[in-house]
């Protein structure tokens, strides 16, 4: 691809920027690349997508309908964790679960103000000597521009990111502009493969030249070593589902299976965008909140009997800090209708027999007998 030539590609990014998404500054960087002047042009010349990682507060709030008229289509979604396909080989990806190091240390006090471009990455699929070449080059590319960089994968040891993967990684850490942080490029390489049954994430890596990557401890533990490769990797803590038991495949059910709601739309994507698009407005705040909201959806699914909304919806409201009691008073609502739904239905029996009643009766006035 060449970015710096597609139209396609400079209106996706627009329609980010006017749906406050990316800002002048992260545009003017991701046009950047693919200048001819660019350490990197090659590698975006060889490059089957680009893909932004965008931070942003909330997953559920994205502006879909928007992504929908710039031509997007949702490619896949986990809790926390959203991508969308744009026109012009432009991925676009929100999250608000943690998928950097650098989320690991953050605090309340230095968190910084989403949305804002965490990374861009440059997804180099093909297995061509040209693509590995080029791929192997990036740490001299590094080296010669004085730029951080640090490594993932290679020699048997894929990079998982949530339930995809890719055969290694180089991470470039380009310096900061003035007030302007700089933005990691992530170098891709192999082709994607999915695995739905599987969770895991080999988080960002923080940059080496600010950050000792040994120092920042994942998963709760202590650092293994001190190499950027072993203590970058934190598989299974940026999503809740990574806690999750493996199946068994002893029922239809499988909790995986959650994240592959997106791909209901593989046979008819225009009614699923429609669903989807449908489904953001009325969960977003309206005359009731989204809490409120989520509330009534927990209640829904537990009346319905329907695990995957149960599981999403109680790790929603989880996070929205609301206590067990109170999920259980909405599961209680949701009981106590049920059950007043089977018991006014009682009437109708009711009816019924006293229907029958009067036609007994009537008919032991006419003096006909039962049984004639």
């Amino acid at each position: 691809m060449k970015l710096r030539n597609s139209v396609e590609a400079a209106a996706s990014l627009k329609a980010l920027q006017e749906c406050g998404l990316l800002n002048g500054h992260e545009i003017e960087v991701v046009n950047r690349l693919g200048k001819p002047d660019s350490p990197v042009d090659q590698a975006i010349t060889l490059a089957e997508t680009v893909h932004l990682h965008i931070k942003v507060d909330d997953t559920h709030q994205l502006p879909i309908n928007e992504f929908f008229k710039a031509g997007a289509s949702l490619d896949h979604q986990k809790d926390g964790f959203v991508k969308y396909r744009f026109p012009g080989a432009v991925n676009a990806i929100f999250s608000h679960i943690k998928v950097s190091q650098d989320e690991l240390i953050e605090t309340p006090e230095n968190r910084r103000p989403r949305p804002f471009l965490d990374h861009i990455g440059v997804d180099m699929r093909d297995e061509t000597a040209a693509v590995r070449q080029t791929f192997d080059s990036l740490p001299g590319v590094a080296a010669t521009h004085n730029w951080a960089h640090a490594s993932q994968g290679g020699a048997g040891r894929p990079v998982y990111c949530c339930h995809v993967e890719v055969a290694e990684k180089h991470w470039l850490y380009p310096p900061d502009q003035g007030e302007h942080k700089g933005i990691p490029l992530e170098f891709a390489y192999g082709p994607l493969k999915v695995n739905p049954g599987k969770v895991g994430c080999d988080l960002r890596p923080a940059n080496p030249d600010k950050i000792d990557p040994a120092s920042i401890s994942c998963c709760g533990t202590a650092p293994a070593s001190s190499s950027v490769e072993s203590t970058a990797s934190c598989c299974g803590t940026a999503d809740e589902s990574a806690a999750q038991p493996a199946s068994t495949g002893a029922g239809y059910y499988q909790p995986q299976d959650l994240g592959r709601f997106a791909e209901i739309g593989r046979t008819n994507p225009k009614l699923a965008e429609g669903f989807f698009g449908y489904y953001g407005q009325v969960m977003a705040d309206g005359n009731l909140t989204r809490r409120e909201k989520s509330l009534i959806a927990l209640a829904v699914a537990h009346a319905l009997k329907c695990p995957y909304c149960i599981d999403s919806y109680t790790s929603t409201l989880h996070k929205m800090n609301v206590s067990e009691a109170e999920m259980f008073e909405a599961v209680h609502v949701a009981s106590a209708m049920a059950a007043g739904i089977t018991l006014v239905h009682g009437v109708q029996m009711m009816n019924k027999i006293d229907q029958i009643g009067a036609s007994h009766q009537n008919g032991v006035a006419l003096g006909v007998k039962s049984g004639n």
